[in-house]
């Protein structure tokens, strides 16, 4: 996930809080996150992410903002695609490199379209947009601005929440680089023991920036608890199931609830 969870675990993150949470106004603190993988290379690549985060809630509407710093090694062909997902357009790279630096800022908004509290059963409608802030020639990014659209959609049985999330992603192509633009598709499911706990799995399909190569799909799991009545904690791990996918990664979230 690489820092994926910014984007591949916003459903998951968003519904987790919505669930635990209720309707706080502001929440902030720091995710991290580390993962590894091939990517459809021969050298494996490593990424270290550590991100800051606030949330503003107001009625029907969420607005959040992620400033990441990246930590990545690997191939020299290996970089930051639009969406923080490790891509390598070759497997020609002889070249190992270190490098390292403020990644892309996140700005995510969400508004609740539709909901049923006797039916258990609620629809969101998402946007996200990728500030280009990460350096493109270090490889933390591409240097362009991306937008994204998402609709999620739950339903509420008793201590289980189904989740699923369709979305499309316009990709900027950086200088001498085709990208294609994406569809996406999550499906995920939460377990309440406690109202202050909860466990869950998701599953996620998306298709890669590079038309040449297969579709990225990987397993999560995670869980929340509330440590007290501001402060939370969220840990993460995650699987891939495709060659350009994260062989493993792991990471959690410390927030703070105003």
């Amino acid at each position: 996930m690489n820092f994926q969870f910014m984007g591949r675990m916003g459903l998951l993150f968003f519904a987790l809080t919505a669930c635990v949470f209720g309707d706080d106004k502001i929440k902030t603190g720091v995710s991290t996150d580390y993962s590894e993988g091939y990517y459809g290379a021969s050298t494996l690549t490593t990424m270290t992410s550590i991100s800051i985060f606030a949330k503003y809630i107001k009625g029907d509407t969420s607005l959040r903002i992620d400033l990441p710093y990246l930590i990545l090694s690997g191939p020299s062909n290996t970089s930051v695609s639009s969406d923080s997902t490790v891509t390598t357009p070759s497997t020609t790279a002889t070249q190992y490199r270190e490098t390292q630096g403020v990644g892309d800022i996140v700005l995510n908004g969400i508004y609740q379209l539709y909901s049923n509290a006797t039916l258990g059963f609620a629809m969101d409608l998402g946007c996200k947009l990728k500030i280009p802030t990460a350096s493109h020639r270090a490889g933390l990014g591409t240097g362009e601005l991306d937008e994204s659209t998402q609709l999620y959609v739950y339903q509420n049985l008793n201590d289980v929440t189904l989740m699923l999330e369709a979305g499309y992603k316009w990709v900027g192509n950086p200088q001498g680089i085709h990208y294609r633009n994406t569809v996406s598709a999550s499906a995920g499911i939460i377990y309440q023991p406690s109202t202050a706990a909860s466990l869950g799995a998701l599953f996620d399909i998306k298709q890669s920036v590079y038309s040449s190569m297969s579709d990225q799909m990987e397993i999560t799991l995670y869980g929340s608890y509330q440590l007290s009545p501001s402060w939370y904690a969220q840990l993460h791990t995650y699987k891939g199931l495709a060659d350009i996918s994260p062989t493993f990664g792991v990471g959690g979230t410390l927030g703070y609830q105003f």
